[in-house]
């Protein structure tokens, strides 16, 4: 069970800087994912210190960090990343004479190998969502075929899609406010798409909607988590949502694409996140030297 979300009172010292902070994100096009991500963080230290922002220093951190010892080391080393950015803004904005975090040191979090799954596995839990659950369909196969984050799935609008026959492409909006434009090369995704947007009519807006009270606004990432969960069950899987993008890729280096191609893809900033996947793919060694031996 997820735990309970921290709200912050307007009544709290650290209100109205956490909301100028978290407005500045917004206006700098941060995906609403990671927003949230920021407002939990900060929430959740306000709870435990209830002064002014002005009133932060390294021993407050310290022991608020010391309370965190017992959660995982990523869990660790995100919240501070996100009291870092935070107190890094009202450093600029002169909140504070300097950022306590400069002071201490961090959470070294040691860089996990990439955790693709056996592509027959994904869709054995794509083959169990049943047919009249249309958008959901539509989004786990746009995650699995595309490599795309889930986070940048939920974000496409109706105004992202191309579907130009033998052109069509999809813009999605990743970490950083960096937009990139994908093709859509599966017939299968291209066609289901093609279907929803006849079904829904949708025209503009959100490609993903929550349905709850006939609400529709944006499907949220924690509902799309439960989702596919269950999906999960339902085929007797344990397939965590984000391994959908792990195991595009590994597809891609073990068909031969270059790493170029697939870090403009998956929009990695840096070449060597692309590099990952190809150091811990033995069959796409494997394949080229049996290539080479052929040739021989």
């Amino acid at each position: 069970m997820s735990p309970a979300r921290i709200e912050l009172t307007e009544a709290h010292p650290l209100a109205d800087p956490i909301r100028d902070f978290l407005g500045d994100l917004r206006s700098a096009r941060r995906s609403p994912h990671t927003v949230r991500g920021y407002r939990s963080d900060l929430a959740e230290f306000a709870s435990h210190h209830p002064s002014d922002v002005d009133q932060i220093d390294v021993t407050i951190l310290r022991t608020y960090f010391t309370a965190l010892e017992h959660q995982a080391a990523s869990t660790q080393a995100r919240k501070q990343a996100s009291l870092a950015a935070f107190l890094r803004w009202c450093h600029r904005h002169g909140l504070v004479d300097a950022n306590p975090m400069d002071l201490l040191d961090r959470t070294q979090v040691p860089e996990a190998p990439p955790r693709g799954v056996d592509p027959a596995r994904v869709e054995k839990v794509l083959a169990a969502i049943p047919k009249r659950n249309l958008r959901d369909r539509v989004l786990f196969t746009l995650i699995a075929r595309t490599g795309v984050r889930a986070g940048e799935a939920l974000g496409v609008h109706v105004e992202d899609l191309t579907l130009t026959a033998d052109d069509e492409h999809v813009t999605v909006h990743g970490k950083g406010g960096r937009s990139r434009t994908i093709l859509l090369d599966d017939s299968i995704l291209v066609a289901l798409l093609r279907r929803y947007l006849r079904a829904t009519g949708y025209t503009h807006g959100p490609l993903f909607r929550a349905s709850k009270n006939h609400i529709g606004g944006p499907l949220r990432y924690a509902s799309a988590q439960e989702l596919w969960a269950k999906y999960n069950r339902l085929a007797g899987e344990d397939i965590e949502l984000h391994q959908l993008r792990h195991t595009h890729a590994t597809e891609l280096v073990n068909g031969g694409v270059s790493l170029q191609t697939i870090r403009k893809r998956l929009g990695h900033r840096k070449i060597q996140t692309s590099l990952r996947y190809a150091e811990h793919s033995d069959r796409a060694a494997d394949d080229e030297l049996r290539r080479w031996r052929r040739r021989r």
